[in-house]
């Protein structure tokens, strides 16, 4: 999203603001201890307040979308309007793949019509474990469906 874009949402640019929107440029899906230490790490000083107070206007202006992809963290990613996926999420590593099929969505469709529904939104988030991570042992210790 664009500076301009945001500014026409009533937003004042703060310095704060543009580093943690630059953030999303390189990262998709970050979460506010990421973005910190991101920020500290370029040389940025910044507090978590600060952090929770931009990603809460971002969120309430829709700028961002804020994700339940841990238990105990929200994570966050930049709305796309034209651009829908969703997210396949690793529970050992925390590994987000954004994937789209458009099987699926027909099908939400197919099921909505069914049940004289109309779908204006939804999200998608199927957990699991990565090829990386996936192992035997860690298996036996999670509920496999």
């Amino acid at each position: 999203m664009n500076l301009q874009t945001i500014k026409n949402l009533g937003i004042k640019l703060t310095k704060h603001k543009i580093v943690i929107l630059q953030l999303f440029d390189s990262y998709r899906h970050l979460d506010a201890n990421q973005i910190h230490a991101l920020l500290i790490g370029q040389g940025t000083n910044i507090s978590l307040a600060t952090i929770y107070r931009v990603l809460s206007n971002f969120e309430a202006k829709n700028i961002i979308i804020r994700h339940s992809f841990k238990e105990d963290q929200s994570t966050y990613e930049l709305v796309r309007p034209n651009e829908h996926h969703d997210h396949l999420i690793c529970i050992k590593c925390n590994l987000v793949i954004e994937f789209f099929d458009s099987k699926i969505e027909q099908l939400q469709e197919q099921i909505a019509t069914k049940n004289k529904f109309k779908i204006v939104n939804h999200h998608l988030n199927l957990f699991g474990i990565c090829e990386k991570c996936f192992s035997t042992d860690y298996i036996s210790d999670v509920n496999v469906i």
